[in-house]
């Protein structure tokens, strides 16, 4: 049996395909989690939150997630997803720092939150920490995250560590659950087609 190569693609290549593709902004429980109705707050929390789930999010955005996090009187669950959408828009501003930080906060806020947990583990990915990577996937799989997301990110983290054999297989498993995402499809290809004869 043949073993896969060295991926030819620089590590931070694929690290940062993962922080455009598994982090996961937190969905729109933040307005189900908000007492009463501020039509300002309201704003920024949609505007936090769509831009968590932009690919380019704007600076100004960051701003509007400040304005939620000092909203007085908000749950523990409301602030952790305020935490990740605000980490989420900083990891793809590549503030990896601030990143890591709010998603540390977002899971020890709400542990239960996957999107936490699966962003979290995106931003230890561009840190360069591929241990705490794994765990923090780990963890969103436990809470229910996508399984082909929580896949990719341990395959990315596990490149990243030089153990080739594993992110192989792990790439492979990503891209048979979602067969549909090219993405995820293109990553064993870039494994065997440099494999050679044992």
């Amino acid at each position: 049996m043949t073993t896969p190569a060295r991926s030819p693609l620089r590590p931070i290549t694929m690290a940062m395909a993962a922080g455009a593709l598994c982090a996961a902004a937190s969905a729109s429980a933040l307005a189900q989690a908000h007492q009463a109705s501020d039509p300002a707050l309201d704003s920024a929390r949609a505007e936090c939150e769509s831009a968590a789930h932009a690919s380019a999010p704007p600076a100004r955005a960051l701003g509007a997630c400040d304005l939620v996090l000092r909203a007085p009187g908000q749950t523990s669950s409301a602030r952790a997803r305020a935490l990740t959408n605000r980490g989420v828009i900083a990891l793809k501003r590549n503030n990896v720092g601030p990143a890591h930080e709010d998603l540390e906060q977002a899971v020890q806020y709400d542990p239960d939150l996957a999107s936490a947990w699966l962003s979290l583990s995106a931003a230890r990915i561009r840190a360069g920490d591929s241990t705490g990577a794994i765990e923090a996937a780990r963890e969103a799989g436990e809470r229910g995250a996508d399984r082909s997301l929580v896949t990719f990110n341990t395959a990315i983290a596990l490149e990243r560590a030089g153990r080739y054999d594993e992110a192989y297989e792990a790439y492979a498993e990503a891209a048979r659950l979602d067969p549909d995402n090219a993405l995820l499809a293109a990553q064993p290809a870039r494994f065997t087609r440099h494999q050679g004869a044992s």
